[in-house]
């Protein structure tokens, strides 16, 4: 009887030991084939505020930031997601030196990319005032100012320019970029939508 418990116990610790999985080297991002939907917060987030995008998240003058400490920028890690398309297409990084995504990385880009290049994450309702001033520019600086954007390659905006396009604005914002943007196609995140719609909609307060 001892002889049988002596034997179940190895037994028991055999299970128990090869139960646990040490080998960190064998652990590997997850593929896009892994992954049915593809969020926005969840899995490209992490790709782009770390690794290999560092010069867009240590406070350099040079590049966009998409972070700063512990503040992510969405609103601008969104809205170039044609620049993550052409990168992962083959094209060059738009600023110095050779970046590219791994593999798996860039498996995960275009599967988001595929889905829509939508943000997963759903703002509460704005209910208080939104000014041109306190709301609107602060996001035109971060989101749609760039050397390939507005300010750049693109046109200027101002308050003047913005009342006077509102009726495309709000396309752009109802669509979340998908429409009315003259300069082809973008992603907007939730926040920055639901801000301008409500701005547009308190009738454009500076």
């Amino acid at each position: 009887m001892n002889k049988a418990f002596k034997y179940i116990g190895v037994i028991c610790g055999i299970l128990l030991f090869s139960s646990c999985y040490n080998n960190k080297k064998d652990i590997t991002t997850p593929t896009a084939s892994s992954l049915s939907t593809v969020s926005f917060r969840d899995d490209i987030i992490p790709i782009l505020t770390s690794g290999a995008c560092g010069c867009h998240n240590n406070g350099s003058t040079r590049a966009l930031q998409f972070s700063l400490k512990d503040t992510i920028y969405y609103g601008v890690i969104l809205a170039r997601s044609g620049v993550y398309n052409d990168m992962i297409s083959g094209k060059d990084h738009p600023g110095e030196g050779g970046i590219y995504f791994s593999p798996s990385q860039a498996a995960i880009i275009k599967t988001w990319i595929n889905q829509g290049a939508k943000d997963n994450y759903v703002p509460p309702a704005i209910t208080g005032p939104v000014t041109y001033t306190t709301n609107i520019v602060p996001i035109y600086k971060t989101v749609c100012k760039g050397s390939a954007c507005h300010g750049g390659l693109g046109p200027t905006l101002d308050y003047a320019k913005m009342a006077a396009d509102k009726d495309d604005l709000s396309k752009i914002m109802a669509s979340s970029g998908a429409n009315g943007h003259k300069g082809g196609s973008i992603s907007l995140d939730g926040t920055t939508t639901a801000t301008f719609l409500a701005w547009i909609a308190q009738g454009l307060p500076q």
